[in-house]
């Protein structure tokens, strides 16, 4: 388990894009991964959707937490919609199956319980 404390500023970390199907999807920066700084335990980082950049339905083994950071989206969690925006936190469940959308662009923070990003297998349920 690691010992030091990690500082990262969000101004210093590159955007990122996730794609699915071929198409550019969400995008993100990677706040606090294992394979990317000396941490473990903790996955984190901040996700940008919008209306041409959704997360499609998909599942993973992990439990999740969004905290919403500005804007608005639509999280659908095992068929039930919630509203994500500014200081509203939602608990996605391991295996729920889960999508988020929005009319305008919208921020969120996402976090797992996992040494690094990369050991978070996504399953995408249906195409955007």
């Amino acid at each position: 388990m690691t010992k030091t404390p990690v500082r990262r500023d969000l101004r210093d970390i590159e955007e990122e894009v996730l794609h699915c199907d071929g198409q550019p999807r969400v995008r993100y920066q990677m706040l606090l991964s294992g394979e990317r700084v000396p941490t473990d335990s903790l996955t984190c980082g901040i996700a940008i959707v919008g209306p041409d950049a959704p997360l499609p339905l998909h599942r993973h083994a992990q439990a999740e937490v969004y905290y919403g950071l500005q804007g608005e989206a639509r999280v659908t969690v095992g068929g039930h919609e919630f509203l994500l925006s500014e200081g509203v936190a939602l608990f996605i469940p391991g295996n729920a199956e889960h999508a988020v959308h929005a009319d305008a662009p919208a921020r969120f923070l996402f976090a797992f319980a996992a040494d690094s990003y990369s050991d978070i297998e996504y399953v995408y349920l249906d195409e955007v």
